[in-house]
C-alpha cells in the first residue's frame, strides 16, 4: 500500500474521529440580568468593536448557582462565576432593573483573609488561598502572599501622594523599594477612597470613557462604575515580579474589594491595565479543581 494513500486514509479517520468528539459548549447565561450587566462592557469585547481587557470574560466559567447565603430566600441566593468576578442575586424580589440587583462579590478579600461570606455578619473558615493572584498558575505572590498588605480602611501616608509607586513585594513579605518606574506618570499616587493611595494609571482606568453597549445599542459613555465594579482599595499599590507567560516582569498591582488591577508596563497600550481572573481563583478555592 502506497504511503500517500495510507496518510491519506489516516487523515480521513482522524478527521471522522474529531468530528464525532461533544463540542463543550460554555454555560448559558443564568438569567437575563446576569447576561445584561455582562452586555454593558463585554458585549463589544466580544464582537472585537474596541481594544480592551475584559471585565466579567467572556462567557460564563459555571452555570447559574445557588449558594448558601442567611439573608436569602431559603437560606440560598443565586450566583454564577466568570474569568474575573462573581454575580449574585441577593433579594430576588427586588427591581430587576436597578443597578444593585445584580452584585458582584468581595472575593479579593475572601480569597486573602480565608473566611468565606456566607451571611451578612456569617463567614466560614478556609485559610487564605494558596492561588497564584497575579501571573502565571502555581507562581508567587497567592494571595495568601497579599493578605499582610491588606488595610481596610488604609493608612496612607499623606506624603506619598503624587509620589510614584514605589513599593516591591518580596517572596518572604518583606517590602523594599523598586525605582525601575520612577518616571512614568502612571505609577504616580493619587488620593483614592478608603484612606488609599491608588496609582493613577488604576485610576484612570476605572473612570475611562468608551464604548458600551445596552439594549442592543453600542454608544460612548463611561464604561464603569467604580465603587459597582471594583469597590474601594483595600490594599495600596506595589511592585512586584510575576512569572506571565514563563517569563519573569514588574507587574504593578493594587487590590479593591471586587477585583485585582495589574499594571504591565510591557504590554501593548489597551491591555497594559487588566482585572486579575479572580472568579477563577476563587471558583477553584471554594470548589476545588
Amino acid at each position: 500500500m502506497r504511503k500517500g494513500f495510507i496518510a491519506t486514509l489516516l487523515t480521513g479517520a482522524t478527521a471522522v474521529f474529531l468530528a464525532a468528539q461533544p463540542i463543550l459548549a460554555a454555560p448559558a447565561f443564568g438569567n437575563v440580568p446576569f447576561q445584561r450587566v455582562w452586555t454593558h462592557q463585554d458585549y463589544v469585547v466580544s464582537q472585537n468593536l474596541v481594544d480592551r481587557s475584559w471585565t466579567w470574560g467572556p462567557a460564563p466559567i459555571s452555570e447559574a448557582m445557588r449558594e448558601s447565603y442567611a439573608e436569602g430566600i431559603d437560606g440560598k441566593r443565586t450566583v454564577q462565576y466568570f474569568d474575573k468576578s462573581r454575580m449574585e442575586i441577593n433579594d430576588p424580589t427586588a427591581n430587576p432593573n436597578t443597578q444593585w440587583y445584580v452584585t458582584n462579590g468581595l472575593l479579593p478579600i475572601e480569597l486573602m483573609t480565608g473566611r468565606m461570606q456566607t451571611g451578612d455578619g456569617r463567614f466560614e473558615y478556609r485559610g487564605p488561598a494558596r492561588i497564584s493572584a497575579i501571573g502565571d498558575p502555581g507562581n508567587f505572590p497567592a494571595y495568601a502572599d497579599l493578605l499582610p498588605l491588606y488595610q481596610s480602611p488604609g493608612t496612607v501616608n499623606p506624603n506619598d501622594i503624587g509620589k510614584p509607586a514605589t513599593g516591591f513585594l518580596n517572596p518572604d513579605g518583606s517590602v523594599t523599594g523598586f525605582n525601575d518606574y520612577i518616571n512614568d506618570p502612571n505609577t504616580i499616587l493619587v488620593r483614592g477612597e478608603n484612606n488609599h493611595g491608588v496609582a493613577r494609571v488604576f485610576m484612570d482606568f476605572m473612570n475611562q470613557r468608551g464604548l458600551v453597549s445596552d439594549d442592543g445599542k453600542a454608544y460612548v459613555a463611561q464604561v464603569y462604575d467604580p465603587l459597582f465594579v471594583f469597590g474601594l482599595p483595600v490594599t495600596g499599590a506595589f511592585w512586584v515580579k510575576a512569572k506571565v507567560n514563563g517569563k519573569e516582569v514588574p507587574i504593578l498591582f493594587q487590590v479593591f474589594e471586587r477585583r485585582v488591577l495589574t499594571y504591565n508596563p510591557a504590554n501593548p497600550d489597551a491591555f497594559k491595565v487588566e482585572m486579575g481572573n479572580v472568579g477563577q481563583h476563587y471558583y477553584q478555592w471554594r470548589y476545588g479543581n
